[in-house]
């Protein structure tokens, strides 16, 4: 029995060959696009995990400000870590693109060759690939660098550079104006003596090996001896010589005292030493005195006028000494005063100097900046932005077979109602369910797996994996990555649609044959549960056509479902475009200032025409990722944000990008956290604006000066309306508002394949869907059809009765799916650029439903119109089929 039922299947493709050659090529199709998508996303990012574990990728770099020596080296690596240096100079070509020099590499980051050979003589060099691509570079040209000629030998890539930002600030890369370039040690060494280049960089990259954490590594470069005198930058000369300059010109005046004290002390003693002396000596020439009273007294008779002379002289000597006796008490006290004196200096010492290592606690060190590989931007940026397309294909893949599975499912039961008699009589001659049930979903089963195959292999091709990498190897600096074909993808793409097909299609068949023998021969259907609804006073027409859709109710709900299906994956085309065009239209409506100055030393006044802000940036944890947060001090008066900020510690104003990503609202507490430092700090929101740079909260900036530990002063960001005179070394970075402009654009750039894809696929799927569904609804009343032609209705007649009528279905269908699917997506979207730093506006502006009603409906009416050719077909010899 099972062979003659296998006989039947190719007589049921030559019956229905456009129905399901349709869903092959539908599966195949949407199929291809999803694992292109997926397959394209994972060649970068395992090609990307791979080049780096082959290019030995950094777990980290330091920048210092003086040149580490050898014996630091030295020490750094009888530690177990992998240190090398990647100082770089910046060479400004003849069309003002600048290349950044480097010594080729030989243990880190080592340079990938896509064409040509590493440099071997001194006017040799390699090329960053993407500055090549732009700049039209090939090997062999001349480049003439800093006065030089130096030839192209080869074109290449790093994995520190595959997004070849200039600066970590930066907020696009722009291959026009900047690259990196890699020469010999001696051509690097004759270049930097040309004198024609910037400050050199002085960077150096590690591997840590497990022999150390990067926090220990970072404290021992931090330890090594430091004089922060010898550095050449000297805006970072004044900035310590106002801090630590002023602390030691406090210990140099209290050292000074310390000394006064001691020589006044030493003076006072040698005057205490001399009034002893004197005190002694009058005591001796009183002494003296009063024994020559006693002899004048003697001669008192025969020299009266002597007697009283010595009289007076003793009284004098007398007066004197008791004089040197209060002198001589006046220097004990001054001595005493003198010694209480110069303890007070040194215990003032003393506490200046524990006073001044308090407030100096962190000595000046030579580390200027220390960025490990996760933090990096420039390394892993490619694969970071394509695993929204993973996420997105893997969901989209899903969503698309479960609806043809379903689709699928419709077609085998309108096949089982046709073929009702004949089944059963197959079980009155004994066939068995099981038999049946094998037969019924054998064939959508393997068109749901013969699709996927073909859409696999169209997707594994080098067509469909390089037609989705084409945008990313068109931003990234990326070598030539080997495809890969993970198998999870190849059990998604083969395995997964027919063991859904076969799951869906058992549960659904079984129900339909699961009747009696004599109903089926009979082809009993089931009294519909609208078939007795009071339908009032409609008129025939009206009334038939609701009768029909509570008939095809089943069909009508495939209708619906395979629209909110469609719509599901059209939105999240339409949310990738929305969010992308937002973030520019926002981003540009939110910066209101010109130029964004961000200091690396800043000046203690405020450059005239500038608004000084405070700008930190913490960290918080969402679906995985830890997202960059920016903390805005700004004062009440700024004119570049319209935010009232409200005094305190733990105080926030809240943009709306914040409670949008984080779900949190006015009066809730959020935790932001410092990894560096190893804080977390708690904050209450205290209200929410509108704000959609970035995801940023607000502080009055007095306020957060106190939580930071910065003076009352102190700023790190200068905002404009022009262009201020601010000499270039003192900043990081200057951000103006065409570079926010810029960025915005090429993210809309990088993710326009996507939204066409999505949007393309979804209204295929649902004009394909549409009409399968629509015309199984003509099939099923080609009875009916026939009937009524038998009594003289035309075909236009016809047309209002049963297809006409699909038109509220389908009004219905978009009223419910348009804002459900939208819903849906809106909660779904978010984890999907979980790895993004940006606001998540996913907001359609009113016409943007008005548009996808309308496409909706002129897709039904083009679809109508094809149908209405279908019921010219139906013949009034169908009556006679279906008689018993």
């Amino acid at each position: 029995m099972n062979k003659v039922l296998r006989k039947r299947i190719p007589r049921e493709i030559r019956a229905n060959f456009f129905r399901y050659i349709s869903l092959f090529l539908l599966i195949a199709f949407s199929m291809f696009i999803i694992i292109a998508l997926i397959d394209a996303a994972e060649t970068i990012i395992q090609g990307t995990e791979e080049n780096q574990r082959r290019s030995h990728v950094e777990d980290g770099q330091v920048t210092v400000f003086t040149p580490l020596t050898d014996i630091q080296l030295s020490e750094i690596r009888s530690k177990g870590v992998t240190i090398e240096d990647h100082i770089s100079y910046e060479a400004v070509l003849e069309d003002d693109s600048i290349l950044r020099i480097f010594k080729v590499r030989e243990q880190i980051d080592t340079v990938n060759l896509d064409e040509g050979r590493l440099p071997e003589a001194a006017n040799e060099l390699v090329v960053e690939k993407r500055y090549c691509e732009v700049h039209g570079v090939g090997v062999g040209d001349v480049l003439k660098v800093a006065g030089r000629e130096l030839v192209v030998t080869g074109i290449g890539t790093t994995v520190d550079y595959d997004a070849p930002f200039r600066k970590f600030s930066d907020t696009a890369i722009d291959s026009r104006v900047f690259g990196t370039a890699f020469m010999t040690d001696e051509g690097y060494s004759l270049l930097r003596a040309a004198g024609h280049m910037a400050t050199e960089d002085l960077t150096y990259a590690f591997i840590l090996n497990d022999a150390m954490t990067s926090d220990e590594l970072k404290q021992m470069i931090q330890d090594f001896e430091f004089d922060y005198k010898q550095v050449d930058d000297e805006y970072y000369r004044e900035m310590l010589d106002d801090t630590y300059g002023k602390k030691e010109e406090i210990e140099d005046g209290i050292s000074e005292l310390v000394d006064g004290a001691d020589e006044l002390y030493d003076g006072v003693t040698e005057f205490k030493e001399g009034t002893s002396e004197l005190k002694d000596g009058m005591k001796e020439l009183y002494d003296g005195s009063v024994k020559l009273a006693d002899g004048t007294d003697r001669l008192r008779g025969g020299l009266p006028e002597l007697a009283g002379a010595v009289n007076e002289l003793k009284n004098g000597v007398r007066e004197a000494y008791d004089g040197s006796m209060e002198l001589d008490d006046g220097a004990d006290e001054l001595l005493d005063g003198v010694q209480e004196l110069r303890d007070g200096v040194k215990e003032l010492k003393e506490q200046s100097d524990d006073m001044l290592d308090e407030v100096f606690s962190k000595s000046p060190d030579n580390v200027t900046s220390f960025v490990l590989k996760d933090e990096n931007i420039r390394i892993g940026g490619g694969a970071g932005d394509v695993v929204i397309n993973k996420q997105v294909g893997a969901m989209a893949g899903v969503i698309i077979i479960v609806l043809f599975t379903y689709v699928l499912s419709v077609f085998v039961i309108h096949q089982i109602q046709n073929e009702s008699s004949v089944i059963g009589a197959l079980y009155a001659m004994g066939v068995k369910k099981r038999d049946l049930l094998k037969h019924y979903i054998t064939l959508p089963t393997w068109i749901s797996f013969l699709g996927g195959l073909a859409g696999a292999a169209a997707g594994f091709s080098r067509f469909g994996c390089e037609w989705q990498m084409a945008d990313t190897y068109g931003y990234y600096s990326l070598p030539q990555l080997d495809k890969v074909v993970p198998a999870y993808l190849v059990v998604y793409s083969v395995v997964m649609p027919p063991v859904v097909s076969l799951i869906v299609n058992t549960l659904v068949i079984n129900k339909r044959l699961s009747q009696t023998a004599l109903s089926l021969i009979r082809n009993e259907q089931k009294a519909g549960r609208g078939s007795n609804v009071n339908l009032g006073n409609m008129s025939f027409i009206r009334r038939f056509r609701v009768r029909q859709m509570l008939r095809e109710r089943r069909t009508a709900f495939t209708v619906v479902f395979g629209m909110l299906i469609s719509l599901l994956i059209f939105m999240m085309g339409m949310d990738s475009y929305v969010l992308c065009r937002s973030v520019g239209r926002l981003n540009s409506e939110d910066t209101k200032y010109e130029y964004m100055y961000t200091y690396k030393y800043p000046t203690k006044e405020v450059p005239e025409g500038g608004e000084a802000v405070y700008i930190n940036t913490l960290k918080k944890e969402k679906y995985g990722y830890s997202l960059d947060i920016t903390v805005i001090g700004i004062d009440d008066d700024n004119p570049y944000y319209d935010v009232t900020t409200i005094p305190g510690k733990n105080k926030i104003i809240a943009s709306d990008a914040i409670t949008t990503r984080y779900g949190v609202g006015k009066g809730d507490k959020i935790i932001f956290s410092d990894n560096a430092g190893g804080i977390d700090y708690a904050f209450t929101i205290a209200d929410v604006v509108p704000y959609s740079v970035g995801l940023s909260v607000f502080m009055d900036i007095d306020s957060m000066r106190e939580l930071f530990g910065e003076d009352d002063d102190y700023y790190n960001v200068v905002l404009s309306d022009h262009k201020l005179d601010i000499e270039e070394g003192r900043l990081y970075s200057v951000l103006t508002k065409e570079d926010v402009d810029k960025a915005a654009d090429i993210f809309t750039d990088l993710m326009r394949p996507m939204v066409v894809m999505m949007i393309g696929v979804s209204i295929i799927i649902f004009c394909v869907v549409m009409y399968l569904m629509m015309a199984v609804m003509i099939d099923r009343a080609s009875f009916g059809i026939s009937l009524v032609k038998i009594f003289g209705y035309n075909n236009r007649e016809i047309k209002k009765l049963y297809l006409d009528g699909n038109r509220v279905i389908v009004i219905l269908g978009a009223l419910i799916g348009v804002p459900v699917s939208k819903k849906i997506m809106d909660a779904m979207f978010p984890s999907f650029v979980s790895n993004v730093t940006c606001p998540v506006h996913l907001e359609f502006r009113w016409y943007y439903y008005v548009m996808i009603f309308a496409a909706i409906m002129v897709c039904y009416f083009v679809i109508n119109m094809l149908l209405t050719r279908k019921l010219g077909k139906v013949t009034p010899a169908e009556v006679l089929k279906n008689r018993e």
